[in-house]
């Protein structure tokens, strides 16, 4: 079954690009906060708000991004001094540990989420509802769920191909 393109692209590159938005969403509104606050003395309030919130997205966005690039905090020094097949086994380990931790993670993510909705509690500034900021951690954690069960599939295909590349890599 062949794959649309435009789904081999979402795969790919889909974090990559909230994050890019998000970070261009960031210095575009705080770069207009400075103008506003030095040039016309006067700040408004709601910029610090809005990269806050879009700070917080992109870190649990970041989440199934870095499980599924392999880019997690790791020690590369030690596990490189191990043998392949050890190497292998501790890139999957590794990768299932965070799929763990991101199982653990996403209920009282989903909880919190939930009563900041049953709530109705409005941000200060922007008067916008903080269910939305809280909906970052669960859709975070979901997609590193996700991401780390395809990346822990890929990588165990590509060991059985013998591709050494994508061993604690990033799999294309």
């Amino acid at each position: 079954m062949k794959v649309p393109k435009f789904l081999k692209w979402l795969d790919r590159y889909l974090e990559e690009a909230i994050l890019v938005i998000f970070l261009i969403l960031i210095a575009c509104v705080m770069m207009f906060q400075v103008i506003i606050r030095y040039a016309f003395k006067n700040p408004l309030p709601w910029p610090e708000e809005f990269c806050r919130y879009c700070f917080v997205w992109s870190a649990m966005i970041a989440t199934g991004f870095c499980i599924r690039r392999g880019s997690m905090l790791q020690v590369d020094v030690v596990i490189k001094l191990f043998p392949r097949p050890v190497t292998a086994a501790i890139d999957i380990i590794g990768k299932i540990l965070a799929v763990a931790f991101c199982c653990i993670m996403f209920l009282p993510a989903w909880e919190v989420m939930q009563n900041a909705l049953k709530i109705g509690q409005l941000s200060p500034a922007m008067q916008m509802p903080t269910w939305l900021l809280y909906l970052s951690a669960p859709l975070g954690f979901l997609s590193g769920i996700v991401r780390g069960i395809q990346s822990v599939i890929l990588t165990c295909m590509e060991l059985k191909k013998g591709n050494k590349k994508t061993i604690g890599g990033d799999i294309a």
